[in-house]
């Protein structure tokens, strides 16, 4: 089977279409380094004038391509597929997955440049060392690696991967090449707490700068898990706070910025505050549920005196409005709009704020991301027989770049099914601008 990329379509502009390339062409290698995807095409194809090997009707030919300073490629390549994850960790998500849900959301993601590209998590577990050495060489920095465990015996039984390599031997190396990363603990009580979690700490601090942050998170148990792990109890996720706290305040005393940090859920397990903003540094771990809670929370903080000067006209009556989310972000919201009904009295609207238990993966599953349109639509219905709602507000994250549930609807469908408008928000000032035309002027 030949590798490298194939031609979908390319402008008549195109310093490769003018060089002869052609659509169905197969892009092999640039200056004898293979190609293999688009990041070795743009990063080796860099240079003004360079030698490209292509396959056409199965014959290899040789190219001149010329580029003019300032051009663009001008072409666009089929996809890649991407690498799988062949490792069985015990706590792996997708495998505690019921059936039915979007396909997509149940693919193994184990490409170090998606890790690169978008944010992914990957193990490294399958990185042979000449991928290791096409990290350096392209210089795909930072990665966001997940690390769980440096002791071998304890990381190989989580991943249930005997094969694994050393990751520290692998992050060293990267190290030595200049190369970034983020990382990740998945906190599974009885494999990688207590004194393997305190060496797996320090052994990642050792790696000094190279290393940009660790997140400790909980791990996620669905009710469709096969194997029996222990979750993170209130007393569990205590401990962790008090722990992982004092170790992040001392590097931080000695490193002058903050890069262990835990997850909201220990916290809000724990019935702990939530730490200020000053805690989260950039939030260098926000798509881990690092920082979500306080974000939201600065949002309204600073979104307040905004909606204070807001003029309204007075109104008879106010109309209601519900906000659906989840068993964890629900006491935070409905904080704060009981904060604005108070600040604006004459805000037109009534908020009313609904916790969905999350009966598709289980009640242990409390953030707004899982959750899914059945629960959710049933809650709303349960709702509307006590009560009639102006609009009904849904988290963002409850849906995919192209607008869908986990499990496959749409926030139309989810509207013809309740017989109610539905609005999807991301941000506090998106919540409270959804009465823009009841306003005044100022």
């Amino acid at each position: 089977m030949i590798g490298g990329l194939k031609v979908k379509k390319l402008s008549a502009e195109s310093p490769f279409f003018l060089s002869g390339i052609r659509k169905g062409d197969i892009l092999v290698s640039i200056d004898g380094q293979q190609i293999s995807d688009e990041l070795d095409f743009h990063f080796f194809s860099a240079n003004y004038s360079f030698e490209i090997e292509i396959v056409r009707n199965s014959q290899h030919r040789q190219m001149q391509i010329i580029r003019e300073e300032g051009s663009f490629s001008g072409i666009e390549f089929f996809d890649n597929p991407i690498n799988r994850c062949h490792n069985k960790c015990i706590f792996c998500f997708i495998d505690q997955m019921p059936r039915g849900l979007r396909s997509g959301l149940y693919i193994k993601d184990e490409d170090f440049k998606h890790s690169f590209l978008n944010g992914n998590y990957v193990t490294l577990t399958s990185a042979t060392q000449s991928d290791l050495e096409k990290i350096v060489q392209i210089g795909l920095s930072p990665l966001y690696i997940s690390v769980h465990a440096t002791e071998t015996y304890v990381r190989n039984k989580m991943l249930q991967n005997k094969r694994a390599p050393d990751v520290m031997n692998q992050l060293s190396y990267l190290k030595q090449n200049g190369i970034a990363f983020h990382t990740q603990i998945v906190l599974c009580p009885g494999y990688n707490d207590g004194e393997v979690l305190r060496k797996t700490i320090k052994d990642l601090f050792s790696l000094s700068n190279s290393l940009l942050s660790i997140a400790v998170v909980p791990v996620g148990l669905t009710n469709h898990r096969k194997l029996p792990l222990q979750p993170v109890t209130n007393q569990i996720a205590a401990a962790i706070c008090k722990d992982l706290s004092e170790i992040s305040e001392r590097h931080l005393t000695k490193d002058g910025i903050r890069r262990l940090f835990i997850a909201d859920e220990f916290f809000i397990k724990a019935d702990l505050p939530i730490p200020p903003e000053k805690y989260y540094e950039e939030y260098p771990q926000i798509e881990n549920g690092v920082g979500l809670v306080r974000k939201l929370l600065e949002e309204w903080r600073q979104y307040k005196k905004k909606f204070k000067s807001v003029k309204f006209k007075p109104t008879a009556g106010k109309k209601k409005i519900l906000i659906i989310t989840s068993l964890s972000a629900a006491p935070f919201l409905r904080k704060i709009v009981q904060e604005a009904q108070k600040c604006n009295s004459l805000y037109p609207f009534e908020f009313e704020v609904v916790a969905v238990i999350n009966h598709y993966f289980g009640e242990m599953v409390t953030v707004a991301g899982l959750l899914t349109a059945k629960d959710v639509i049933k809650n709303i219905k349960e709702k509307l027989k006590i009560s009639n709602y102006e609009t009904v507000i849904l988290p963002r994250v409850m849906f995919n770049y192209a607008g869908f549930t986990l499990d496959g609807f749409s926030q139309k469908r989810i509207s013809q099914l309740t017989d109610v408008t539905i609005k999807v928000v991301d941000t506090i000032e998106t919540l409270f601008a959804l009465v823009k035309k009841a306003e005044n002027a100022r």
